[in-house]
């Protein structure tokens, strides 16, 4: 009996380790087939911000308006424009705008804006880790978006994915309704968002956007985010948004000894 039981117990052991083997390659053989989009990633916004000149201490509006399409005109309903533009005219939102220091973005404004990312593809995930401490989960082992009753609105939004290809295709529901946080625009809850995430070549990453909100708009807004490879940098530098290492010195931009 004793030695069925071993016998029985070393098949069992010798099972188990075949499995463990093949699904490790398995896996090996899954990260094979991801695409490669290692290194840090830069929106064109964030080229022209760092070299820009002149910024007013603690204001970023003028650049956002001049590089960030999300800030740019939406196809708004009659409706909506028209709320949107009577809260605008509000003296709490003009004192905003004028006094704005975002820590945090959310998204989608967040990959449309000055902050560098790097991207982590594995076969459950892909993360995009912005050098503000934001992460974007974007889950592509299958699983859908929680049940409606599970589904609760954060500033990430909850995203589900699949490759076709070397194609990221990218479904984000349930982000905050409200202000994208920088510019005039805002979303309803009912936005839904489609991209499709593709490397271009060694140095170019791309984002094609749609957000869809029949609350709001009258068609879908289409967008395509352009990234460039950060070359001069070979790590993440965290932003430290409370101790600001880019002050403003007799009107320019500057970088503060550490």
């Amino acid at each position: 009996m004793r030695w069925a039981a071993i016998v029985w117990l070393s098949a069992v052991l010798g099972a188990s380790a075949a499995a463990a083997a093949l699904n490790s390659s398995q896996r090996v053989r899954a990260f094979a087939a991801l695409p490669d989009w290692t290194g840090l990633w830069q929106t064109e916004a964030a080229r022209a911000f760092n070299s820009l000149s002149g910024k007013a201490a603690g204001n970023e509006y003028e650049a956002i308006n001049r590089y960030v399409q999300l800030v740019g005109p939406a196809p708004y309903t009659e409706a909506w424009g028209k709320k949107l533009r009577a809260d605008l005219a509000t003296p709490a939102a003009a004192a905003g705008a004028s006094n704005a220091k975002l820590c945090t973005y959310g998204f989608p404004i967040i990959m449309d804006v000055f902050q560098l990312f790097q991207a982590v593809v594995t076969p459950e995930e892909t993360l995009f880790v912005f050098d503000d401490g934001e992460v974007r989960h974007i889950y592509t082992d299958g699983r859908r978006h929680p049940a409606k009753d599970d589904l609760w609105p954060t500033a990430m939004g909850d995203s589900v994915g699949h490759w076709q290809g070397d194609t990221l295709i990218v479904d984000t529901v349930a982000r905050t309704a409200g202000s994208l946080g920088i510019g005039p625009n805002t979303l309803s809850a009912q936005a839904h968002f489609t991209e499709r995430v593709r490397r271009l070549d060694k140095n170019d990453l791309e984002d094609q956007m749609t957000i869809e909100d029949p609350t709001a708009f009258t068609h879908p807004w289409k967008l395509t985010i352009h990234y460039t490879r950060a070359a001069d940098l070979d790590r993440m530098l965290p932003w430290d948004c409370a101790n600001d290492r880019n002050p403003v010195v007799n009107g320019k931009i500057s970088v503060a000894p550490p």
